[in-house]
C-alpha cells in the first residue's frame, strides 16, 4: 500500500511539474512560432506538377485555426481574432530538367497594404526537383520567407511588430491517376522548418525573439482540369503547434 501511495505521489508531482513548466515566456515563444507557421510557405502542390516553362498564377488561401492567446494572466490578440483566412498569390515556373525529371522555381509576394489595422510586407521563394518517370512522382523542395507584419496585439490601440524568417525542406511523393481531360494526385510530404521570429511591443520596446526548428508534414490532393485549371487542398501540420488546411487555385498556360 505504501508503495502505491508513494507511486500515486511521484505520478501527481511529474504531472504538476509539467503542467508548471510552461513559462509565460514559453507561451509568448509558442505564439510567435505559431504566427510564424502560419506564414510559413508550405508546398499546397503535387512533386512534379510542372512541366518545362509552364507558368502557374495562383492564388492560395491560408486559414487560421483559432488561436488560444493566454500569456500569464492575460490575452494577446491573435490572428484568429482578425480573420478565419487570407490570401496569398503564388507564382510558380517549370524549369528545363532532365529526362523523367521535373524542376521549378516559385514566388510569393503580399504588398504591405494595411487592413482593418493588420499589415504584412511579405516575400517567400521556393525551388523544386522531382524524379517523375511516370505517375509516381518524388520531389525535393526548399523554401524561404521573410515577412514584417504590424497589427494590434499586446493592446487594441497599439500595433505591435513581427518579424519572421523561416527556411526548409521537404521530400514529397504522389501518384498521379489520370481520366479523360481531368487528373487527380494525391501527395504526402515530410520535413523540417527552421523559424526565427522577432516580436516587438511599441508601447514599452520590449523585444522578444524565438529560434526553432519544427517537423512539418503534408498531406494534399491536387485536381488539374484540361492542364490549365488547378485546384489544390493540403492539411500542413506542425506537430506540437499548428495544424491547419490550405488551399490553391491557379491558372497554369505555357511560355513556349
Amino acid at each position: 500500500m505504501r508503495w502505491a501511495r508513494a507511486g500515486v505521489l511521484l505520478l501527481l508531482a511529474f504531472a504538476t511539474g509539467s503542467a508548471g513548466a510552461q513559462t509565460m515566456l514559453d507561451q509568448q515563444q509558442r505564439l510567435i512560432d505559431i504566427h510564424n507557421l502560419l506564414i510559413d510557405l508550405p508546398p499546397v502542390e503535387a512533386p512534379a506538377a510542372y512541366r518545362a516553362y509552364q507558368v502557374s498564377l495562383g492564388l492560395e488561401v491560408i486559414t487560421i485555426p483559432s488561436i488560444d492567446g493566454t500569456t500569464g494572466g492575460k490575452r494577446q490578440i491573435t490572428a484568429s481574432d482578425r480573420t478565419p483566412l487570407f490570401p496569398r498569390p503564388r507564382l510558380v515556373l517549370g524549369l528545363p530538367a532532365p529526362d523523367d525529371f521535373r524542376a521549378f522555381v516559385g514566388l510569393s509576394y503580399i504588398p504591405p497594404l494595411s487592413i482593418e489595422d493588420v499589415s504584412t510586407h511579405h516575400v517567400g521563394g521556393e525551388s523544386g526537383v522531382a524524379y517523375a518517370p511516370g505517375q509516381l512522382a518524388v520531389g525535393l523542395r526548399v523554401h524561404a520567407v521573410h515577412a514584417f507584419s504590424r497589427s494590434p496585439v499586446t493592446e487594441p490601440q497599439t500595433k505591435d511588430s513581427l518579424e519572421t524568417f523561416t527556411y526548409g525542406a521537404e521530400l514529397t511523393a504522389g501518384y498521379r491517376f489520370e481520366r479523360g481531360w481531368t487528373s487527380l494526385t494525391p501527395y504526402a510530404g515530410l520535413g523540417v522548418t527552421h523559424l526565427h521570429g522577432r516580436f516587438r511591443v511599441t508601447s514599452d520596446g520590449v523585444v522578444l525573439t524565438s529560434d526553432d526548428t519544427v517537423l512539418a508534414l503534408q498531406a494534399g490532393v491536387r485536381l488539374l482540369v484540361a492542364d490549365r485549371w488547378e485546384a489544390v487542398a493540403e492539411l500542413d501540420a506542425y506537430p506540437g503547434r499548428l495544424v491547419h488546411p490550405n488551399f490553391r487555385l491557379a491558372y497554369l498556360f505555357d511560355l513556349r
